[in-house]
């Protein structure tokens, strides 16, 4: 059972390919794989910057053998009259290389045709896969790919050069005139000399050899402990930070930790300014004390071993100075004007062309989110906290620590409303006014920046809908989708009581004056476009359509919906619910058929079933507005798309609703509806009614029934 090993060596790959490359290659050989009848037993993939590769166990010699069968001509038609093969016949016969005497007729429902069995397989699995792992790398994909040389080969870096071994054989795998061989590289400057493998086994070992770490995984465990290893000493943790580590991985092949240390006095500057001057333009890992404070000390990463540290040390120090001394500067700098007279600047900030400037854009959001507030339900004092940050809101645009560092948005204008004085709440809720600012970053803290977050995305919504300026297809330049999704999330954290259509009708007040107009059409087309990415986001939590749709109807509550989709899709499959989406269909199609308004009248009752079915209503009803106050109450803070484990079914009020199964069930089969008497007919066709209505309180829930039944 001979081992495959593939490795594809670049130059330095982009950080963010890495990953990407690495599962493409696994994706692309697997298949190529199953699809060429190699089974195999195991695939592994490797990556680091200059190089992607997999190993395979467990091949067989040859490509599996199986028997298929090939129709040709009808009888007819392959025959002559003398029984002998027609000329048709023996074209068929030819093209599959076989004697027409191999043919015989077989009958099918179209009819008696002639057919050939033939054996396929068995080739030489060192002669199957050269080809298919050519084509693997020209057609490896990236968003970005270039072209070098003279070549046609396009890949996301230049090839520098290929391994490919089955066992001990070199593959006869030619790329654009580069030749596959045993040869690979170890660590550019470590070990730059060739390494040539003797079987695909001995591919880590050999690496690791040559100071080159070819597990992603075991990088990270190395860079862990590199880390580690570097603070413990100071009394000093690294700061948790899964994106920093990601990248750093995916840019060295020997991570070396080298401890530095900065200025104390810049630890006057705000954590999040020194975090993030070292994780995002350095990629130094910052290092706090046990009370959770930075210290004045950092772990940068080498890719190299070094003699002697101390110079790469001051290099890393010498730079991050440098950053440091440009982020106190703009610190002071900013802070000899106030928040308000930054605030002048948005005058000179454009938005969008049709839609002003940034200036503009603030006093629509800062006209309508009181009223948006009221609506929501603040308290007193967040709406103090509201009115108080609303003057200032992206107010730290006009700074110079924002322009150099547009990351520190909201953060800066908290921290220089708390220089100011500015309470606590109202500062907080300028950083809250920006969030989320990526697909899964964090929510808003408070409800008075979360009030502005929605405003300032739902302001963004109508007015680029209104100039036109819809996403289409996957084309989204200005990031629309996205200030959906982030709108979506916000509402789906805060169990606010206010329908989506609400909110952008009131939204939509800030463009009263303006040049653009947010018509009723805008509105109802910016409000369908929120709920796809509401669906959107429920889908990739795998909550299945039919849910998504029946809960999104009718325009409830966004928090609302999102747990109502989630609780159709777990109760549709079990077994009560089943089998009262069944009963349901029945009675709300008979229901319908009952005037509007006509009550069951007990005193028409003439079996003791209808009497039963009245009786359960009652309680039904209670079960729906307990499973309605349910899902209010239920996971405050989490919002949709972020995945959530929690069983639906256990809901309270459920077990109240499904107590309407039993006596519908036996009203629906011991009772005649229909019956000629038209006062009888009428009165139970209103009870029918009455069962559709009750259920019809949880909002879209009756029609996930209806739909799915």
């Amino acid at each position: 059972m001979p081992d495959l090993l593939f490795e594809i060596g670049t130059e330095e790959l982009p950080s963010w390919y890495v990953d990407q490359g690495r599962e493409a290659l696994h994706e692309r050989v697997t298949a190529l794989l199953e699809d060429a009848g190699l089974p195999y037993a195991q695939v592994t993939s490797f990556a680091t910057p200059r190089r992607l590769a997999v190993r395979v166990t467990g091949l067989p010699e040859a490509t599996e053998r199986t028997t298929v069968k090939r129709r040709g001509p009808s009888a007819k038609v392959a025959f002559e009259a003398d029984g002998s093969p027609s000329k048709a016949a023996a074209g068929f016969a030819r093209g599959l290389g076989v004697d027409p005497n191999a043919l015989r007729v077989e009958t099918t429902e179209r009819g008696d045709y002639v057919v050939v069995e033939l054996e396929v397989g068995g080739e030489p699995t060192a002669e199957v896969l050269p080809e298919r792992l050519a084509e693997v790398v020209r057609s490896l994909p990236a968003p970005r790919k270039m072209r070098w040389g003279s070549g046609e080969l396009a890949f996301v870096r230049p090839v520098s050069w290929l391994v490919a071994l089955l066992d001990d054989t070199v593959l006869p795998v030619d790329v654009d005139g580069l030749k596959a061989d045993r040869v690979t590289r170890g660590h550019r400057f470590m070990a730059p000399d060739p390494i040539a493998l003797d079987h695909p086994g001995a591919y880590e070992d050999r690496l690791r050899d040559a100071f080159v770490l070819a597990s992603p995984q075991e990088r990270r465990d190395r860079l862990r402990e590199a880390l580690a290893g570097a603070a413990a000493p100071e009394g000093l943790t690294p700061v948790e930070d899964d994106e920093l580590l990601a990248e750093v991985v995916n840019l060295v092949e020997w991570p070396v930790a080298i401890l530095g240390r900065f200025d104390a006095r810049y630890l006057a500057l705000p954590d999040e300014v020194l975090s993030t001057v070292m994780i995002h333009h350095q990629r130094y890992v910052p290092l706090q004390a046990p009370t959770g404070e930075l210290a004045d000390r950092f772990v940068g990463i080498s890719n190299t071993v070094v003699g002697d540290a101390s110079a790469v040390r001051a290099g890393y120090e010498a730079v991050l100075d440098g950053r440091l001394y440009d982020a106190r500067f703009f610190w002071d700098s900013d802070r000899s004007q106030t928040l308000a007279q930054h605030a002048w600047g948005l005058a000179g900030i454009a938005f969008q062309k049709g839609l002003g400037t940034v200036e503009d854009k603030v006093a629509r959001v800062r006209a309508v989110a009181p009223l948006v507030g009221q609506s929501v339900g603040l308290d007193e004092k967040t709406m103090a906290a509201l009115q108080s940050a609303l003057p200032l809101f992206k107010a730290d645009l006009a700074t110079g620590m924002v322009d150099e560092l547009p990351e520190l948005e909201g953060v800066m204008g908290r921290s220089y409303a708390l220089e100011e004085g500015l309470s606590p709440a109202a500062a907080q809720a300028l950083e809250d006014a920006v969030l989320p600012k990526v697909s899964g970053g964090a929510l808003p803290a408070g409800d008075a920046g979360a009030v502005v977050s929605v405003c300032d995305r739902l302001d963004t919504l109508l007015g680029f809908f209104a100039l036109g300026k819809r996403p289409s297809g996957s084309a989204d330049p200005f990031g629309l989708r996205r200030a959906a999704n982030g709108l979506a999330r916000v509402l789906t954290a805060n169990a606010w009581d206010v329908s989506l259509r609400d909110l952008v009708a009131m939204v939509a007040e800030g463009y009263a004056d303006a040049d653009v107009v947010a018509s009723e059409d805008v509105r109802l087309e910016v409000e369908r476009f929120v709920w796809d990415r509401v669906a959107s986001l429920l889908g990739d939590e795998g909550v299945g359509v039919t849910a998504v749709r029946a809960a999104t109807a009718g325009a409830p509550p966004v928090v609302l919906a999102a747990r109502r989709a989630h609780l159709l899709d777990a109760v549709s499959a079990t077994p009560a619910f089943e089998a009262l989406q069944a009963l349901y269909k029945r009675a709300a199609n008979l229901g319908s058929q009952a005037p509007s308004g006509v009550a069951p009248d007990p005193s028409r009752f003439t079996e003791e079933e209808e009497a039963a079915l009245l009786r359960s209503l009652p309680a039904a009803a209670d079960g729906v507005e307990t499973v309605i106050a349910s899902l209010q109450r239920l996971l405050p803070g989490w919002d949709v798309g972020q995945g959530v484990a929690f069983d639906w079914t256990k809901v309270d009020g459920l077990d109240a609703v499904l107590s309407v199964k039993e006596p519908l069930d036996r009203y629906l089969d011991d009772v005649l509806v229909m019956v000629d008497d038209p006062k009888v007919r009428e009165n139970r066709l209103a009870l029918l009614r009455a069962v559709s209505d009750t259920l019809s309180a949880l909002g879209a829930i009756d029609e996930a029934l209806a739909t799915s039944a």
